[in-house]
């Protein structure tokens, strides 16, 4: 099949807006590294927000952007350093807003530039397609999961999520969630000072890491199904929206 002119000023435009923003990332990447900010502890980043003065809110929602985006930080340690330098509420908003811009940017990045850059978030192509090979067929409840818990690469996996077959939709309603829930259980339970780290403390969080893996299990199991519900939701969503605007579109 034979691209027209205009196929082909198409194509080649796409590939030069993928080699800019695959440039732009990498020299950030560079930048990022060669200031230490790649391997930021809670400490330092609390230092570096403090330093910032009347900007520190915008400071740590930009961490918390980059922590989901470029940088390999834990979102444990950002949201744990939020709590410390704001106070758990002001901590939940910020590291909300912060990893829910660069869920949907690292999304996009994935869509865009495709295996090259994952291959380069995963560190190699072999780590990516150990990611793809536990992905596929159950997409949806290993991401839901995978965000849900802080256990897994959420830079990565928002950027494979890019090129799986998985609806934005179904991504962004997931990261609504997911985020929100998570955030709140570090806040609640890894702060120490909600649920402390000695006696009843310890059991509630045993209880909660057993209930989460049986969770876990049991839905990868009936990942289909899963799969399908979230599908069917997202759908009904969309429907209401079309709905919606169909009806200001008739009252014009």
């Amino acid at each position: 099949m034979k691209l027209t002119k205009d196929g082909k000023k198409s194509l080649l435009k796409i590939i030069a807006s993928v080699l800019v923003i695959g440039a732009l990332i990498a020299v950030a990447y560079i930048i990022f590294d060669a200031l230490g900010i790649t391997k930021l502890s809670r400490e330092q980043i609390q230092d570096f927000v403090s330093s910032t003065g009347a900007i520190a809110p915008l400071a740590f929602i930009f961490i918390s952007f980059l922590q989901v985006t470029l940088v390999p930080i834990p979102g444990m340690v950002t949201i744990l350093a939020g709590n410390y330098l704001f106070g758990p509420w002001l901590s939940f908003l910020y590291s909300y807003i912060g990893m829910m811009i660069g869920s949907v940017v690292a999304w996009v990045l994935g869509r865009l530039l495709g295996r090259p850059y994952i291959n380069w978030v995963a560190g190699s192509k072999e780590q990516a397609d150990e990611w793809m090979k536990k992905l596929k067929g159950r997409e949806i409840v290993f991401l839901f999961f995978a965000f849900l818990l802080p256990l897994f690469p959420d830079d990565l996996l928002c950027s494979i999520a890019g090129i799986l077959p998985v609806r934005f939709g179904v991504f962004f309603i997931m990261q609504i969630i997911t985020r929100f829930t998570s955030i709140g259980a570090s806040l609640l339970f890894m702060s120490g000072e909600v649920i402390p780290f000695h006696g009843w403390g310890l059991w509630v969080i045993g209880a909660l890491i057993i209930l989460s893996i049986v969770a876990f299990i049991v839905s990868i199991k009936h990942a289909e199904k899963i799969n399908q519900i979230f599908d069917k939701v997202v759908d009904g969503i969309n429907n209401k929206f079309k709905k919606k605007s169909n009806k200001k579109v008739d009252n014009d």
